[in-house]
């Protein structure tokens, strides 16, 4: 303390002041996870004798994940449809778009960048009310498409959900990966590629062995927050099947959000979100340790 300089010592209550806020925010992460570990060992109900007078129960409620049907089955619908919208849809998908938009400048890159954009910027009860509406039986794709070619209608949300919601959800999330990768590429020098250029590297050689390297840190960083984003996924895909037809869209927070507030075991809810924590948690270890430069 003796050491401190002038300039630090009259500044200590301001810097105090200035942290506080993420001091709340911490102590508040930290007080509902808490809570949720806590009713994770209980028998809390949402009503009836159990939500006032509920007990002790031990793991039960973990055992209950993988012993009883439900959780593994929506464990694994989460896993298809964070993978195929996630991994493999937008942060494909927007690096593609980033980098066949490094070329075209005006009004082409505008109208691609706008319509990128406003599949982002919508609200999620609006995105799903246009893809309910572009699906249905007497949708768009039914009404303009499906039967000027002489076929009968057909219910794509109900017959193929899964594959709708993950489209869906593509559409509205690759403007992060498309806006990210764009930056990225945006940084490495010209000179790098043009003299692999010269080497005799073809198109996708450069993106392969000089592009991707260069931007690992970005790309691991874009995977880490669409893994997060998709894997806790909740309103669109609630507000477009509500997890159906039966649980073929049911990802682990509607299946979380049913078992809570549908059935009304907080308990049991509380532990399937302790479990999403620690799978996400894991992910993000992952991603974070691929943000560091390979020795």
């Amino acid at each position: 303390m003796a050491q401190m300089s002038p300039w630090l010592r009259s500044a200590r209550l301001p810097m105090l002041g200035a942290m506080l806020p993420a001091i709340a925010l911490i102590a508040a992460l930290v007080y509902f996870t808490a809570w949720a570990v806590t009713y994770s060992f209980t028998n809390l109900e949402l009503t009836g004798f159990n939500s006032i007078n509920w007990k002790w129960i031990g793991f039960d409620n973990y055992i209950r994940l993988f012993t009883r049907n439900g959780f593994l089955g929506s464990l694994w619908v989460t896993v298809v449809f964070t993978f195929f919208s996630a991994l493999v849809g937008q942060s494909v998908f927007g690096f593609a778009l980033a980098a066949s938009m490094r070329r075209i400048q005006g009004w082409g890159r505008t109208t691609v960048e706008v319509t990128i954009m406003l599949g982002w910027l919508l609200p999620d009860i609006v995105a799903a009310f246009l893809w309910q509406a572009t699906t249905s039986t007497n949708g768009f794709l039914n009404t303009l498409i499906v039967e000027p070619l002489g076929f009968p209608a057909y219910n794509f949300l109900a017959s193929n959900a899964l594959a709708v919601v993950i489209i869906a959800n593509i559409w509205k999330g690759t403007a992060w990966s498309y806006l990210l990768f764009s930056a990225a590429l945006d940084s490495i020098s010209r000179e790098i590629l043009e003299a692999a250029r010269v080497d005799g590297a073809t198109g996708l050689q450069r993106i392969w062995l000089v592009t991707l390297p260069i931007i690992r840190p970005h790309i691991a960083t874009n995977m880490l927050f669409i893994t997060i984003w998709t894997f806790t996924y909740f309103p669109l895909i609630y507000a477009l099947t509500g997890g159906g037809p039966g649980s073929a869209t049911e990802v682990l927070s509607i299946f979380m959000y049913h078992q809570s507030f549908g059935v009304g075991k907080l308990g049991y809810g509380a532990a399937i979100s302790v479990a999403m924590v620690i799978i996400v948690g894991a992910l993000s270890i992952f991603y974070l340790r691929q943000l560091k430069d390979p020795k």
